[in-house]
């Protein structure tokens, strides 16, 4: 009797010592309160500035074009005494966009011409550069100089070749002055107003102006929208 009394007393003991070392401890699983917010860290260094970009160009286009001497049409004329040679442009030489309903939407078609002569043509232009049409400058042969003529027609998709006559009346052009090749480079700018005609264009090249840019300059221009 005796010895199971002691038995007892001693496990007796020993839940009070388990039960008294959890309490200690807290409820497991408990969350204690949020402690005081930290001070804040000292400012970092500022980084480097980084490279400005290019003009923004998604909505301009350019196309490069090479029309040879055989690639004009026979002279014809265009009302009055006009004479010219015309060339279509093929849509898919342009991205599959049809010039003349491109411009007619509001917006921009600007067309850059440089004509070229063979070495041995005896025929060399005054301007040998890229110029926006309409292109007139001065060819010189042996014999005689005469201005070239290079426009682009407007309600067509056409650009037209000529001779001048009292500075810049179009007269047809033999087979010999036309130039072998001409380097054409077209650039569409599309309007992104939803405006008419005459206005989108008025804004497209009202901007281009206050951005400092002159469109009859090929060189601006191919600068500012990063063409080269």
């Amino acid at each position: 009797m005796k010895i199971r009394l002691k038995i007892s007393l001693c496990l007796l003991a020993s839940s009070a010592l388990t039960i008294t070392g959890c309490s200690k401890d807290g409820d497991v699983g408990a969350i204690g309160p949020q402690g005081p917010q930290g001070e804040q860290g000292i400012q970092g260094i500022e980084g480097e500035q980084g490279i400005k970009g290019d003009p923004g160009n998604a909505n301009v286009k350019h196309y490069d074009i090479i029309v040879s001497n055989t690639d004009w049409s026979a002279n014809l004329h265009f009302g009055a005494s006009n004479e010219y040679r015309y060339y279509t442009v093929p849509a898919d030489s342009t991205g599959g966009i049809e010039l003349y309903n491109f411009y007619n939407e509001g917006n921009i078609v600007l067309a850059y011409a440089k004509p070229n002569y063979a070495s041995d043509s005896g025929r060399g232009t005054a301007i040998n550069i890229t110029k926006l049409l309409p292109y007139i400058g001065m060819v010189s042969t042996s014999t005689e100089k005469f201005g070239l003529l290079i426009e682009q027609q407007a309600n067509t998709n056409r650009l037209l070749l000529a001779k001048t006559i009292n500075g810049y009346e179009p007269d047809r052009i033999p087979d010999e002055d036309v130039p072998t090749t001409i380097d054409f480079r077209i650039v569409l700018i599309e309007s992104s107003n939803a405006v008419s005609e005459i206005a989108g264009k008025a804004s497209l090249l009202n901007n281009l102006k206050s951005s400092g840019v002159d469109v009859s300059n090929y060189n601006a221009v191919m600068n500012h929208f990063g063409l080269e």
